[in-house]
């Protein structure tokens, strides 16, 4: 009987272990990475000259250790009395079986096989490996067809500028222009001159006109970030311009259409703002057509591992499977902006020592900083807010639904509708 005929035995192809013919991918300390497709029976791996898999790294043992081939177990890695030890997808092991997919790490080099396909991972600028992500992504590129404004929420860092630069370049918008506003940095008279635009002498220090980022969006679309810190006083003209499309300009008695696609993010608590009266409600209602909560980057791992591979490829770099684990280690309280800040470090921590890859010695994440917790009193649900503004709307107009319907910017149906959801009755004998 042929020493390899246990091959072709069916029962022996379905076990889970690493077995002929099979490419690894041997990451060295110094030099290129290569490709080897086992066929052997049994290696020898080291530094040493004499090796059958030699590996230029001075952290690796001349006979460092040994890869069989068994009939029952497939490939098995035993360390032959090395220096610094054989490590087995991160954990130390004298003998073991291979699994299907992993890595070996030996001193500073590393040996890594799959049987998986590699995901297609990028789409446009997005690069993106989570299923979440994936249908957030394919929900905005349908909505981008729709004139509905879009509203994303989520956490500093997770990308909020990113989406919204997609829904654009999605819609039939895409051919007109791309304005981008932040409502923190508007305040008082700037919000004004920001959102609206003014004229010359318009107030101290108004030497010219300015257009404005509503009549600046025309024919495109508007990113709107940070929105809930836009002032209220400026709240109440952007709520009149979504509505009816006008736009005045500060110091001009002209009003202006401007034909524009909104898109606003926030990272703050949308039930924080409405709670404590920093967000109209009736503005909530018209900047959320299409809501995108968009995860952290702590709860999407496959990002995490894709978003590092691809930093790392881009400037020429591997990482190593144990720095990988590091960063999926960590909780992320930046997201996406503190990753990359993070692997800019880890690169030239690698250079400085000529490594071709990035190490779990390079990764410097530290410890999180926690951020002091402040008393105050509990916030009331969304639903409740949303339900004891629309009371007090139709108390004011003496329960008109129709100038409810107005006040609050929706329809009399929508109003009818939320009404029976929350259980409204009417205060009023006569259905206005």
């Amino acid at each position: 009987m042929d020493s390899t005929s246990w091959l072709k035995s069916p029962l022996t192809e379905q076990t889970q272990r690493l077995r002929p013919p099979q490419q690894i991918v041997l990451r060295p300390y110094h030099g290129a990475k290569k490709r080897l497709r086992l066929f052997r029976t049994d290696y020898l791996i080291g530094s040493g000259a004499d090796c059958d898999i030699r590996l230029d790294d001075p952290f690796v043992s001349p006979h460092h250790a040994r890869l069989q081939l068994f009939e029952q177990s497939g490939y098995v890695i035993e360390d032959i009395g090395s220096r610094n030890g054989v490590f087995l997808n991160g954990v130390r092991v004298q003998s073991a079986p291979l699994p299907a997919q992993g890595t070996l790490r030996l001193g500073r080099s590393s040996c890594s096989w799959s049987e998986e396909k590699e995901p297609d991972l990028e789409t446009g600028d997005w690069v993106v490996a989570d299923p979440g992500m994936r249908e957030i992504l394919a929900r905005l590129k349908r909505w981008s067809a729709s004139s509905l404004p879009v509203l994303l929420l989520g956490e500093t860092g997770t990308g909020k500028e990113l989406l919204a630069r997609l829904v654009h370049e999605w819609s039939a918008r895409a051919k007109g222009p791309y304005v981008v506003v932040n409502g923190a940095h508007t305040a008082g008279t700037l919000a004004d001159s920001e959102l609206f635009g003014h004229k010359k002498g318009a107030f101290t220090g108004a030497e010219s006109s300015r257009l404005g980022a509503l009549r600046s969006a025309n024919g495109g679309t508007l990113f709107l970030d940070e929105v809930a810190d836009v002032p209220l006083a400026a709240q109440v003209k952007l709520l009149r311009a979504l509505e009816a499309g006008e736009v005045k300009a500060l110091g001009s008695d002209t009003i202006e259409t401007s034909d524009f696609r909104l898109v606003a993010a926030t990272s703050q608590s949308i039930e924080d703002r409405l709670a404590n009266a920093s967000l109209r409600l009736d503005l909530y209602y018209r900047l959320a057509g299409f809501v995108v909560k968009i995860p952290p980057l702590r709860e999407r791992p496959l990002d995490i591992r894709a978003l590092a591979k691809h930093y790392a490829e881009e400037r020429g770099m591997e990482i190593d499977a144990e720095a990988e684990a590091k960063l999926l280690s960590y909780s992320w309280p930046g997201n996406v902006r503190e990753l990359r800040a993070i692997l800019e470090r880890a690169l030239l921590l690698a250079r400085a020592e000529k490594c071709a890859r990035i190490l779990e010695s390079h990764i410097d994440v530290g410890t999180p900083m926690k951020l002091p917790t402040i008393d105050r009193p509990p916030m009331r649900k969304l639903r409740e807010l949303e339900r004891s503004h629309i009371q007090h709307s139709l108390e004011r107009n003496g329960w008109s639904r129709t100038v409810s319907a107005q006040e609050l910017g929706i329809s009399r149906s929508t109003l009818l509708s939320k009404m029976k959801r929350f259980g409204i009755r009417d205060g009023a004998s006569l259905d206005h």
